[in-house]
């Protein structure tokens, strides 16, 4: 197994990645990895079954879940010529397993692939009593077989709910398997009748419908273990074609039964076999009293009767009693019966409500002129509600009725006639409408103002604006809302375009705020910012504010509430509506609300912004939420948003300070003694506090100015750790870390960290110039984090000077430098992370003249991917996924060497790799040497090649094999490479001891120039194997494996000195 992703792998070594990749990252993974791996064909999946353990003797779940989901993938129409390839490994990997459990799985995945050509394969295991319901679901749903050749081959051999079962999965309407069924049912337990009655159902006759009937009946026509009923009705509808006389009397004896479930399936029956008889039937099931009876006759009227039905039922309809009248009538509005529409006109005006109600509703979805002719008349009647939404929904155009109403006299008919209109937008009544305008009584007056706001177009906004502008405060409000609709249509742009043009020469341009507000663009924010400057103005450009849903305009209403104390409240409250629906980050909606907080709103407004705050889980939201504990009004909201804020971050349940903070939130909840959801806060506080942590976030410095001469600084040295603090800077300002030089921080918001190979970050960055920001901070060995108001500036960057040349400060104070009037820094907080274990050579070592390339803290000797080789607690952890971000290098080449480390594998089945003597991004194991590091004994490298072995030089010798302890076990080894000569140790062991050279007999490249080379144990060419010189390199091929101690002894420089 190679440490790199390369592509000339074996079987095996495709096998291997595959599993280590699943679960897939995403779907594209996903499918890459099925593909390679659905290409094995047998003799991968073979490999992949052969991976299975025994039943309860080990982890099969990632091998299961591999082979089913490529048996998936190749199920899909475009992989079919991938499909026999699997089912052959699938099939061959099944005859030579002997573990009954993993049997039925695979027998299950062939299944999914299986052909006409596979019945023999299931036909083998119906003598096995553990796999034959296995094998006989396989048979079962097999396409493309003949049951009756499964029956004939294997029926002496299954047992008979197996045999049933089969008989049903498969459909099996051939009758002279009912004889062999009907014989079995004496000596039947539950769970074989079962079976039995439904099997019957495909393939049972007359004769079978007697003997269920009886086994119904013995249950009392009721819900039970052998589902008898439900057999038995199941078997009549399925004899109905063709025993329609045996199916009618058996449903006639159906609906004398008391359970209403039963006697509707008997109706259905006798429906389907009443043939010309079915109205009648239909018609006498109309007069019963259950109403889910009735129903069921008319649900199988028009299938069984045809649609000479309707005609029958309207000639019985007034013989009908009226709840089987309001029955008939939904059922004809249901079917848009317009024969129907005389009888249903005439039922609007029944004595009956519930009846006329439904007639009214009917007549709406049957249509027609006739039908709307009659709701017409209705519309001003005792039901106008009714009628009105029976026209809304009206199952045609109403345009010319409804318009027509708008010349009657009755003020109700005028009332409902006008929210129709505008409800269903009938533009062609703006004339009508606006007569009524002028109307005598004053409801229908405002009616008619009403209605316009869902009739005006474009085209009558100039007219609309005279009406406006002469209208009273009373039509003012309803017409600024048909002048919203008709430019409703239209970009904001061109909304302002209309309005702005329209107020230029109006006296009264605050008539026309509100359609700023919904036009909402930056030219109406200023625009209403400006008509807000005005005293006469102010009250309404306000409330239009307050509309606006464009996000950009929380700056406006946060200057109103800082200069208008009246106001405060209520610009603050609609600031916040537009930052919950903002698509701001969390830290950057959280900033706006400690502004909003600043300025001391009422407790109410205060408590709304602490709730808010409540719903950011992060630590500067803690801390602004804890301030407001102290007082009265605002504790309870404070408390609830602690509560929430910690129980919903880990990283906070820990350290005093926090503690505190959710031990005073306790006490608040405690004393609502009446309170049971602040009961149940109580005892859900008393859970985290049980699990609290001791070391945690403190106060890391006082608020404060730092400005020149004058810097804001940390007590004490830290070398590990992480940050928050809240800043504003008036002059380009630094913060240090370890007293060094670490970021940048100007009031024009560019972020710069100063590091060693980083970049400046210019741009905004989410840093809001001279107002307040949060940058939060995380420095762990060589690695710093920086985010600024919840953007990642960078989570990986090299701490380390920026001139590259000396190195990094193991520890220091954390300080604020700045120069003229500074920055302002408040709500620091720092939280202490454990000191990191620090390698040193031992005095042998030392003496010998070793050099330490990693010490723990810094890979400032190393070249390459940084991104996912990352110091953690002293060691190198190792993230790189397969064909990811490269790998890493040592600054300096080597030739002869003694180098020594230490690997512990974290996850299972990991693979890396030790390049030497190799060139930079290149493939270590054919442009150099790779030895090989592998968990090589999980058991996804079951199979695997002794020459992928850990410890191998990669294609070229063979290592002893190593027995590794579990997962988390650090082992040691050694690499010796001496011209030739390549020894490996580990654990105190040589594993390893050979010469390359002899190995391959002096042909690292195939003497023909081919592929091919027959002198490597991998047969394939290695041109870097006799470098002289090179890199060391750590090939990563997937997460998981930690590497620490790293030091080599050059042992060509000794050879110089000599």
């Amino acid at each position: 197994m190679r440490g790199q992703d390369a592509r000339n792998r074996v079987t095996s070594t495709i096998i291997a990645d595959g599993l280590a990749q699943l679960p897939a990252q995403s779907s594209a993974v996903y499918n890459e990895v099925m593909d390679e791996m659905a290409r094995t064909g047998e003799e991968g999946m073979a490999s992949l079954v052969g991976m299975l353990s025994p039943s309860g003797k080990g982890n099969n779940a990632p091998f299961e879940y591999a082979i089913s989901s490529v048996t998936d993938y190749v199920t899909h129409p475009d992989k079919a010529a991938l499909r026999d390839g699997v089912k052959q490994g699938l099939v061959k990997g099944l005859a030579s397993c002997k573990d009954n459990a993993n049997k039925a799985f695979l027998l299950a995945q062939i299944q999914k692939v299986a052909t006409a050509a596979d019945i023999k394969l299931f036909m083998g295991y119906l003598d096995d009593s553990y796999l034959q319901s296995h094998a006989l679901e396989g048979l079962a749903l097999i396409p493309g077989v003949d049951a009756q050749q499964i029956l004939k081959m294997g029926g002496m051999r299954v047992s008979k709910i197996g045999i049933a079962h089969l008989i049903s999965m498969r459909k099996m309407a051939d009758n002279s398997l009912e004889e062999m069924l009907l014989a079995w049912i004496p000596s039947a337990d539950a769970a074989t009748l079962k079976g039995i009655y439904d099997a019957l159902t495909y393939c049972g006759t007359e004769k079978s419908m007697k003997v269920l009937a009886v086994a119904a009946q013995k249950t009392g026509f009721k819900y039970e273990e052998t589902h008898a009923t439900d057999a038995y009705l199941r078997l009549l509808n399925r004899l109905v074609a063709s025993n329609s006389k045996a199916v009618m009397k058996a449903s006639k004896q159906l609906i004398a039964q008391g359970d209403r479930a039963v006697r509707c399936g008997g109706l259905e029956l006798l429906l389907q076999s009443a043939g010309t008889k079915g109205a009648a039937e239909v018609l006498k099931a109309l007069k019963d009293d259950d109403i889910q009876y009735r129903n069921t006759a008319l649900k199988m009227a028009q299938s069984c009767a045809g649609d000479d039905i309707y005609a029958s039922v309207l000639r019985n309809f007034g013989k009908l009693s009226p709840a089987a009248q309001c029955d008939v009538v939904r059922w004809l509005g249901n079917n848009h019966v317009s024969s129907a529409v005389e009888t249903v006109a005439n039922a609007m005006n029944n004595a009956d409500e519930t009846l006329a109600k439904a007639a009214i509703q009917a007549a709406g979805k049957i249509g027609g002129e006739r039908a709307l002719a009659s709701l017409c008349g209705q519309l001003g009647g005792k039901y106008a509600k009714e009628t009105m939404d029976a026209l809304l929904a009206f199952n045609g155009k109403v345009d010319a009725a409804v318009v027509g109403l708008l010349a009657d006299t009755n003020p109700s008919t005028l009332i409902y006639a006008l929210r129709i209109v505008s409800n269903r937008h009938l533009y062609s009544a703006y004339a009508a409408v606006l007569r009524l305008l002028d109307n005598q009584n004053d409801e229908v007056k405002q009616a008619a103002y009403g209605a316009l706001a869902g009739i005006t177009r474009l085209s009558e906004f100039t007219q609309l604006c005279d009406m406006l502008e002469k209208a009273d405060a009373a039509t003012a409000s309803k017409l600024q809302k048909a002048l919203l609709f008709a430019l409703h249509t239209l970009s904001p742009e061109q909304q302002f375009a209309q309005v702005s043009g329209r107020m230029a020469g109006s006296k009264r341009p605050q008539l026309y705020y509100p359609l700023l507000s919904q036009a909402g663009n930056k030219e109406a924010l200023q625009l209403l910012q400006s008509e807000y400057a005005k005293p006469s103005t102010q009250a309404d450009a306000f409330a239009a504010l307050l509309k606006v849903k464009n996000p950009e305009a929380v700056s406006t209403l946060y200057t109103i509430a800082a200069t208008d104390e009246k106001r405060k409240d209520a610009a603050l409250m609609s600031m916040l509506s537009l930052l919950k629906a903002s698509p701001k980050n969390a830290m950057s909606r959280f900033l706006d609300y400690t502004k909003a907080l600043s300025l001391n709103p009422s407790a109410a407004v205060k408590n709304s912004f602490i709730g808010a705050i409540g719903t950011i889980y992060e630590l500067p939201a803690l801390s602004w939420a804890a301030h407001y504990l102290s007082d009265k009004a605002t504790s309870f909201a404070a408390a609830t948003a602690v509560k929430n804020i910690i129980a919903k971050n880990k990283g906070l349940q820990k350290g005093a300070m926090t503690r505190g903070w959710l031990e005073k939130a306790q006490q608040v909840f405690a004393a609502k003694t009446h309170d049971a959801d602040a009961g149940y806060a109580v005892d859900e506080i008393k859970g985290i506090l049980a699990k609290f942590g001791t070391d945690g976030f403190a106060p890391a410095m006082n608020d404060g100015k730092a400005r020149r001469g004058l810097s804001l600084n940390t007590k004490k040295s830290y070398e590990n750790f992480e940050l928050y603090a809240e800043w504003r800077a008036n002059e380009v300002s630094e913060l240090w870390l370890r007293s060094m030089p670490a970021i940048r921080l100007t009031p024009s918001g560019e972020v710069e960290i100063l590091t060693s190979g980083s970049k400046a970050i210019s741009g905004k960055q989410g840093v809001v110039p001279a107002e307040w920001n949060v940058l939060y901070v995380k420095l762990v060995n060589d690695r710093l984090m920086v985010v600024s108001n919840g953007v990642v500036i960078n989570d990986n960057a090299i701490f380390a000077p920026k001139d590259g040349k000396n190195a990094a400060n193991i520890s220091g104070l954390i300080k604020f430098i700045s120069d003229g009037d500074g920055i302002d820094v408040c709500n620091c907080y720092v939280n202490e992370l454990p000191s990191t274990p620090v390698f040193t050579l031992s005095k042998e070592e030392k003496a010998q003249g070793f050099e330490v390339l990693f010490d723990g803290r810094s890979l400032d000797k190393w070249q390459g991917n940084f991104d996912n080789y990352v110091p953690e607690d002293g060691s190198i952890y190792v993230k790189a996924h397969f064909g990811v971000g490269g790998n890493l290098y040592s600054k300096k080449t080597y030739s002869d060497f003694v180098y020594r480390f230490e690997f512990c594998f974290v996850n299972p089945g990991v693979n890396n790799g030790i390049g030497i003597r190799t060139k930079l991004n290149t493939n270590a194991a054919y442009e150099g040497m790779e030895i090989q590091v592998l968990d090589h004994d999980d058991p996804i490298y079951k199979g695997l090649r002794d020459y992928q072995q850990h410890g191998s030089v990669y294609g070229i010798i063979v290592p002893k094999h190593v027995k590794f302890g579990k997962l988390g076990t650090w082992n040691t080894e050694e690499i010796r490479a001496v011209g030739d000569r390549i020894t490996v140790t580990v654990n105190g062991e040589v594993i390893l001891d050979g010469n390359i050279r002899e190995a391959c007999q002096g042909h690292h490249i195939a003497p023909d120039g081919g592929k091919s080379n027959p002198y490597t144990i991998d047969h394939n060419n290695h041109p870097g194997l006799f470098n002289k010189e090179g890199h060391i390199s750590f090939c990563g091929h997937g997460e998981g494996v930690k590497f620490r101690n790293l030091r080599i002894l050059d042992l060509s420089k000794k050879k110089v000195r000599k």
